[in-house]
C-alpha cells in the first residue's frame, strides 16, 4: 500500500511540475524577429584631382604615406560613398609616354592607402591615366580593385571604358560614369598612342555627348541615382564656357542627376538644373601646384542621395598645405565660399553660407 501511495504521490509531482512549467511557458511573449528596413537614403562624398606622384612622393617619402590624408581622411570615411578623380597611375610598370612634358606615376601600395583613407570610387578617364602606358594603366584597374575601389571611366577596351559602377547601400543603388575630353590626343607624332579605348585598344572613354546620353540611358533604369564624371573645361579658368553647360544641362535632361567636373585644377560654380546639379570643377584635392593661392584651393561636395534625387546639399572648402588638405575654417573659409557663391550666382542658383560651408 505504501509503495503505492508513493508511486501516486511521485506521479504527482512529475505531473505538477509539468503543468507549471507549461503555465512558465505560456506567460514569456513569443519574440517576433527583429527586422531592420533599409534606409533609402545614402551619403556622398565627391573631391577633386588625387594626385600621388612628384612632390607628394618626395612627401611621403620624408614623412610616410599618411601623410597626405592626415587631416582629411575623416571627412571622406564619414560617408557611405566617397568619389573622386586618380590623375597618377599606380605601377612599377611603363615608359613615359614619349613627348608629353608632364607625365605622373605613384606607387603601386597607394591602392590601399586610398581605400584607407575612405575612397571607394575613382575616375581615370583623364589626361594622366596612361602617362606611363598600357601595362602602368592596366596596374592602376587591378590594383584598384583588389583594394575595393572600383574604377570608372577605363577599361581594356571600349566595352569596359563605358561600363558603368554600380554600388547598392543602404537599398539604394547608385551609378557612376566618367568620361574625358582628352581621349584623342597624342604627344609625339612618331608614336601616336592616344588614350581612347577601343574594341581592341586598352584606354578611357571620350567624352561625346551622344555617347554619354546613351550610356546614361541604358543606365537609369538600373538604379536609383545617375551620377556622371566629366573631366572637361579650361585649365586654371574661373567659369565654365557656355558649351559646358548645355552638356551638362543635356546629360541631366537625359536622366543623369548629378554631373561632377574635374580637370581646371581651380574651383568653379554650381548649377541647380531641373532635379539635378552640375558641378563643374571641384578643383585640386591632393596636389602639389604650390605656386598659386587658387590651385591650392578645393572643394568637397558633400549629399544626401534618396530614390526622389539630391537633398541636403552641402560644399565644404578645402586648403591645400603643402600637399595635404583641411577643411577650412573661420575667415579662410569665408572668402572662399564667397567666390563660389558669386560663381554659382552667375550660373543662376542661389546658395547661403552657414556654419563654414556652402549649402545649395
Amino acid at each position: 500500500m505504501r509503495k503505492w501511495l508513493a508511486v501516486l504521490v511521485l506521479l504527482g509531482l512529475v505531473i505538477g511540475l509539468a503543468w507549471a512549467e507549461q503555465l512558465e511557458e505560456e506567460k514569456v511573449p513569443a519574440v517576433s524577429p527583429q527586422v531592420v528596413e533599409p534606409s533609402y537614403q545614402v551619403s556622398l562624398v565627391a573631391v577633386g584631382d588625387i594626385m600621388l606622384a612628384r612632390k607628394v612622393e618626395r612627401l611621403m617619402q620624408a614623412h610616410g604615406t599618411d601623410y597626405p590624408f592626415a587631416r582629411i581622411e575623416h571627412k571622406l570615411q564619414e560617408a557611405d560613398i566617397t568619389f573622386g578623380n586618380l590623375e597618377s597611375p599606380l605601377s612599377e610598370r611603363g615608359n613615359p609616354l614619349p613627348g608629353k612634358g608632364i607625365c605622373f606615376r605613384a606607387r603601386p601600395e597607394m591602392a590601399a592607402r586610398l581605400k584607407q583613407a575612405g575612397l571607394d570610387v575613382l575616375s581615370v578617364a583623364n589626361n594622366h591615366a596612361l602617362d606611363y602606358d598600357t601595362d602602368a594603366f592596366l596596374d592602376t584597374l587591378e590594383l584598384l580593385r583588389s583594394s575595393q575601389i572600383e574604377p570608372v571611366g577605363g577599361g581594356r577596351n571600349i566595352d569596359e571604358a563605358r561600363q558603368p559602377v554600380i554600388i547598392e547601400k543602404n537599398g539604394l543603388r547608385v551609378g557612376f560614369l566618367a568620361y574625358t575630353i582628352f581621349a584623342d590626343i597624342y604627344y609625339d607624332y612618331r608614336y601616336r598612342r592616344t588614350f581612347r579605348a577601343t574594341e581592341t585598344i586598352s584606354g578611357v572613354a571620350p567624352l561625346e555627348q551622344e555617347l554619354i546620353l546613351e550610356d546614361v540611358a541604358a543606365l537609369r533604369p538600373q538604379v536609383d541615382v545617375v551620377i556622371v564624371s566629366l573631366h572637361w573645361g579650361t585649365e586654371y579658368s574661373r567659369y565654365p564656357d557656355a558649351g559646358q553647360q548645355e552638356l551638362g544641362r543635356a546629360l541631366i535632361d537625359g536622366g543623369a542627376d548629378l554631373i561632377i567636373g574635374h580637370h581646371p585644377h581651380i574651383i568653379q560654380g554650381f548649377e541647380r538644373y531641373g532635379n539635378g546639379l552640375i558641378a563643374y570643377s571641384l578643383g585640386n584635392f591632393i596636389f602639389d601646384q604650390n605656386q598659386h593661392l587658387f590651385t591650392r584651393q578645393g572643394l568637397i561636395l558633400d549629399l544626401q542621395l534618396t530614390a526622389d534625387g539630391l537633398s541636403d546639399l552641402r560644399v565644404w572648402p578645402v586648403f591645400i598645405q603643402e600637399s595635404q588638405p583641411y577643411v577650412m575654417e573661420g575667415r579662410q573659409a569665408r572668402e572662399v565660399l564667397q567666390t563660389v557663391q558669386e560663381s554659382t550666382r552667375r550660373l543662376g542658383t542661389e546658395s547661403t553660407i552657414t556654419d563654414n560651408c556652402l549649402v545649395l
